[in-house]
């Protein structure tokens, strides 16, 4: 669990509508400080999507767009239109991490990722074992904060 000052700050962040990625060793706590403290404490409309296996990267996009409660469009312009508009929101997407070795046009599924991460008004929160920069997608890591949890910025239970 991380300590309050970074927990606060964390919150801070994804209201100002910053991308973060989350990432520490496994077993740190990432899942369980975002799914059982952060969602419950963020004012933003927030949606939670875990990629773990087995999923279906193909269906990602049609996933977040119904979160949301899109279920009428087709096209992934008209859903990131749709969601520029009004308040801020959040997405969150743990275990982004397996992402890159589950899709066949990565390229492409990234950039339909970095036009949410370009909107003002949107906050998208990664959760992995390693900084984005790790996974060399360069453009799409330097839309993001990384943030940290290891022993410095969490209790231990």
């Amino acid at each position: 669990m991380l300590r309050y000052q970074y927990y606060r700050e964390l919150i801070d962040k994804l209201t100002d509508s910053k991308n973060i990625n989350l990432y520490g060793k496994e077993g740190i706590g990432k899942t369980y400080t975002v799914r059982e403290c952060l969602l419950k404490d963020i004012k933003l409309q927030t949606v939670y999507l875990s990629l773990e296996y087995p999923f279906y990267l193909d269906n990602l996009f049609e996933g977040i767009a119904m979160s949301f409660g899109l279920y009428y469009f087709l096209e992934w312009s008209q859903v990131v239109n749709y969601l520029s508009q009004g308040t801020s929101k959040l997405l969150v997407l743990d275990n982004f991490d397996r992402l890159h070795g589950a899709s066949e046009n990565f390229a492409e599924d990234l950039s339909k990722l970095r036009m949410l991460a370009d909107l003002e008004n949107f906050s998208l929160l990664t959760i992995s074992r390693l900084p984005l920069k790790y996974f060399h997608f360069t453009s799409f890591a330097n839309c993001f904060e990384d943030f940290i949890m290891d022993g410095s910025t969490c209790w231990a239970f």
